[in-house]
């Protein structure tokens, strides 16, 4: 992967983090329920964090040309994020209900684990590998968590985080 196409797909990836971020936020202020709150505002910080580790990155490769170590993280290591503002207590656009909002949360997190598997595809570095390898992990379990919300709140009607997920 060329230098300039690898800082276009940062700053791909950087935005996706970001929206992702405001999603989860918006979302979280909009759920009643209080581990619904507690996981959407965890994902919420988590996806800031991945924003934060590839300007990290963005900014070592410009500087330095070097990839940066990147260490997984838990769902636990992060406190949720809360949101006030004029979005409080609304549904990200063309939303209905939770259970949309946990659909498109899945459809989300899928496509950023693929993003992050191709950039890892392409990155001849070791530690460059690693980093986008870590990234995709975690979307995929991010994804995983929502696809167990989703089915407790399609089948039992209740969100069923408890703030551990076999990490």
């Amino acid at each position: 992967m060329t230098q300039l196409g690898l800082e276009e797909a940062l700053d791909i990836a950087m935005e996706a983090e970001l929206k992702a971020k405001a999603f989860y936020s918006q979302a979280a202020v909009y759920v009643q329920d209080e581990r619904g709150r507690d996981l959407l505002g965890r994902l919420a910080a988590f996806e800031q964090h991945h924003y934060e580790k590839l300007a990290e990155l963005a900014d070592s490769l410009r500087k330095d040309g070097q990839f940066i170590a990147y260490e997984m993280q838990t769902m636990a290591a992060f406190a949720p994020v809360v949101v006030v503002g004029e979005t409080a207590g609304t549904l990200p656009d063309g939303l209905k209900d939770e259970v949309a909002v946990l659909t498109r949360a899945i459809e989300n997190e899928k496509s950023a684990e693929e993003q992050y598997v191709v950039l890892a595809e392409r990155t001849s570095d070791p530690t460059g590998q690693a980093m986008f390898q870590s990234l995709a992990g975690e979307e995929r379990l991010h994804q995983r968590i929502l696809e167990d919300e989703f089915f407790s709140l399609s089948n039992k009607g209740t969100w069923a985080w408890s703030g551990l997920y076999g990490e």
